[in-house]
């Protein structure tokens, strides 16, 4: 027959019972507001993201303005009689897209003119498999953007994609080379 009566270094160990149970809901507690924190911290760190992107955007906005100043005042100095004219109507605007990766298209402006306010949408694609789309962007001749389209959840990528831009009032279907 077994004895169960409890011993004197059995003691010890419910009594060190208490402590290490309050240590774990201790821990448990740490780590879930560790993991509260870390959610508010990723929130603020992708809106800080957003936040500077639109201020470079704002930035190129403005120097492209002073540059077209300059040119107008320049034009101006060096020809008094002649009315400045504004880089508007001098040149042309004209898109290609085309693949570069599996998941990467490139938008360039193939004009010789600068265009602001760029805004490419890819219709009925779902928002969701888009990342990094031009939204009121300055694309000056010849330079290019790069942005993602991902082909999932039963949506293959687009074929096309329109493009508005300031001074457009119709957005232009740019057919995307590469597919």
């Amino acid at each position: 027959m077994m004895n169960l009566a409890l011993e004197m270094g059995d003691w010890g160990t419910w009594a060190g019972l208490v402590p290490a149970a309050g240590a774990i809901l201790y821990t448990y507690i740490q780590h879930r507001q560790q993991k509260a924190d870390q959610a508010r911290t990723d929130a603020l760190q992708r809106e800080a993201s957003e936040i500077a992107s639109r201020q470079a955007e704002a930035a190129e906005r403005r120097a492209l303005a002073l540059e077209q100043m300059v040119e107008r005042l320049a034009l101006a100095q060096s020809h008094p009689d002649a009315r400045a004219e504004t880089s508007e109507g001098k040149g042309s605007i004209s898109w290609s897209c085309y693949r570069e990766q599996k998941n990467l298209f490139v938008l360039r402006n193939e004009g010789d003119e600068t265009a602001t306010g760029v805004h490419v949408t890819v219709g009925d694609h779902p928002s969701g498999l888009t990342r990094r789309l031009p939204e009121n962007a300055v694309v000056r001749a010849h330079e290019s953007v790069e942005f993602l389209i991902i082909g999932a959840w039963g949506h293959s990528v687009p074929r096309e994609v329109r493009v508005s831009w300031a001074g457009q009032d119709e957005p232009v279907v740019v057919p995307i080379r590469g597919i």
